[in-house]
């Protein structure tokens, strides 16, 4: 207790964050609704509330891949390479 003395209708309160002991008016109600002293308060990140697009993942030429062609051990020799 710090010995701030007494305030008319402001209260005790404990931190949800860090358990400390503070007056209801030194707190806040962060974005997770937890009530938090104001040095443990934090803003909600603006990238909470982006939403993704949906974007499209098929190929625009889509062909069936061909059959594999094998070739006997003599079909190549040295002067064709």
């Amino acid at each position: 207790m710090s010995g701030e003395g007494y305030r008319s209708g402001d209260y005790y309160v404990l931190c949800d964050e860090c358990g400390f002991k503070v007056r209801s008016s030194d707190t806040r109600m962060r974005w997770d609704n937890r009530r938090v002293c104001l040095k443990d308060w934090e803003p909600r990140h603006p990238q909470d509330s982006v939403r993704g697009r949906r974007d499209r993942q098929r190929v625009p030429d889509a062909r069936p891949e061909p059959a594999d062609v094998f070739l006997n051990p003599n079909d190549v020799t040295a002067d064709d390479l």
